[in-house]
């Protein structure tokens, strides 16, 4: 990761940080109806969210009409999705991790330092393996899940997610010259 990479990255995460309680912050009690599912579902998708909003708000270094027009749609949807998120986990006392996964920060600083056509076939890659990924997981929480609250969450979800899938497939025909 190069030097400007890295302060886009401390940049946007430093934006992100004051949405999730502090590492220091008194543990929230555990509340016996929360499975390990419940717990991992809360926490992936907060990441994922978290994932999002900062490469949602990184479409200015790509040359596609299609790409920066998404990126600040998906990064508002998933910013209200993430409000939701917050909320049900501080109902069911789960503290969530504050920054995305290193994978994801692996990816962020790759889209950071591309511009233009390479930038919008990464991030719409991006995009389309993220959104799938979020489906899987919700649709194993609305099986598996023990929280009613937590079920309820990603059923919510599923279908700002099946449409930011739809809307990225079809941006990677539009924005695929040729």
């Amino acid at each position: 990761m190069n030097i400007r990479s890295a302060s886009v990255v401390a940049a946007l995460l430093g934006v992100l940080l004051p949405v999730v309680p502090a590492a220091g912050a008194a543990p929230l009690p555990v509340r016996a109806d929360v499975s390990p599912q419940d717990r991992e579902y809360l926490n992936r998708t907060h990441q994922d969210n978290l994932f999002e909003i900062v490469t949602g708000n990184l479409v200015g270094r790509g040359s596609c009409a299609r790409v920066r027009e998404l990126g600040p749609r998906f990064a508002a949807h998933h910013t209200e999705l993430d409000a939701d998120l917050v909320a049900v986990s501080a109902q069911v006392a789960v503290t969530l991790y504050s920054v995305p996964d290193p994978g994801q920060l692996g990816q962020i600083a790759d889209l950071s330092a591309r511009s233009g056509r390479d930038f919008d076939a990464a991030w719409l890659r991006d995009q389309i393996a993220a959104h799938l990924r979020g489906l899987a997981q919700g649709e194993r929480e609305t099986r598996n899940g023990w929280s009613p609250e937590v079920k309820a969450l990603a059923a919510r979800s599923a279908p700002v997610l099946r449409h930011h899938l739809d809307q990225a497939l079809a941006a990677a025909v539009a924005c695929t010259p040729g």
